[in-house]
């Protein structure tokens, strides 16, 4: 009697696995049976991720020299890319400094064409899928967030080219853009916003303050939404038969996504209520934007 032939378990690299939606992709994955490297930076996070069920794979996407040596150590052939890292820069452009926006585009954007150029002869060799995580304010960003909308923005549109140039040759792409989600991004932003301090000038600085005040207030009282929709939206982009080029998942993800079908000055307007910012927040003030 002929012995069957046991299918081998499908392989999956996530990067940003220390991360919020990362982890929980890397654990669903794993869950589901999938061999999960696990993309991580320090060498402290290895064990961690070893515990968890993982393959700690290093690699620095600043680090092209890293990205290859992690392709290399990977083998041939991989069934499944999720770009999942990614760092927050947020604030008004005339106060982000010029190391802001350039560490966003060298993480969000630059780093993951590295990726998946390194990973994608073995990606072509699996008929594999790559999902791309970015985010709903790449098509409505909103005021005071233009470093991570402008960064998701180009890995939008890097994705869809991706998408159209690997359409002959077996390699399903799809982008997953989520609302805010109750993940640590958030406090590390505001973490290496206060270390690395505003641009301008005091009167500048000033210009804003009561601006930002109310943003943070506004922030404080809204409520996160979980990460599973968006680690649904992963493993259907990496399962499905035919997967959808795009998912917009959240609540707010979904109502901000539909904001684009209004007229620029409405929407602009809507956003800016939304946040709690008037006019009269355009004044000089004593207080320093910290």
């Amino acid at each position: 009697m002929a012995e069957l032939t046991r299918t081998p378990p499908r392989t999956v690299l996530v990067t940003g696995a220390t991360g919020g939606v990362g982890s929980a992709v890397a654990r669903r994955l794993h869950t589901d049976g999938w061999i999960v490297y696990a993309a991580h930076r320090g060498p402290a996070d290895a064990e961690p991720l070893r515990d968890a069920g993982f393959t700690p794979v290093r690699l620095d996407l600043t680090d092209e020299e890293s990205v290859l040596a992690a392709a290399e150590a990977l083998g041939p052939r991989l069934d499944g890319l999720v770009n999942s890292a990614a760092i927050m820069g947020q604030g008004p452009v005339e106060l982000t400094p010029a190391e802001v926006w350039r560490r966003q585009f060298e993480i969000n954007v630059i780093g993951q064409a590295a990726v998946i150029r390194a990973f994608l002869p073995a990606l072509r060799r699996s008929g594999g899928r790559i999902v791309n995580i970015g985010a709903v304010s790449a098509r409505v960003p909103p005021p005071f967030f233009g470093p991570i909308a402008a960064s998701k923005a180009g890995l939008s549109a890097l994705t869809q080219s991706l998408r159209a140039e690997l359409h002959h040759q077996g390699v399903k792409v799809s982008l997953v853009e989520p609302g805010a989600m109750n993940t640590a991004i958030f406090a590390t932003a505001d973490k290496a916003s206060a270390e690395l301090g505003w641009a301008g000038s005091p009167q500048t600085h000033r210009h804003y303050a009561r601006a930002l005040d109310a943003v943070r207030a506004t922030a404080a009282r809204q409520t996160l939404g979980p990460v599973d929709p968006a680690v649904n939206a992963v493993v259907r982009a990496l399962t499905a038969r035919r997967p959808a080029t795009l998912y917009t998942t959240g609540r707010d993800g979904r109502t901000l996504a539909l904001l684009r079908f209004l007229p620029d000055g409405l929407r602009d307007r809507l956003l800016l209520r939304a946040m709690g910012v008037t006019a009269a927040a355009f004044t000089e003030t004593p207080v320093s934007v910290g």
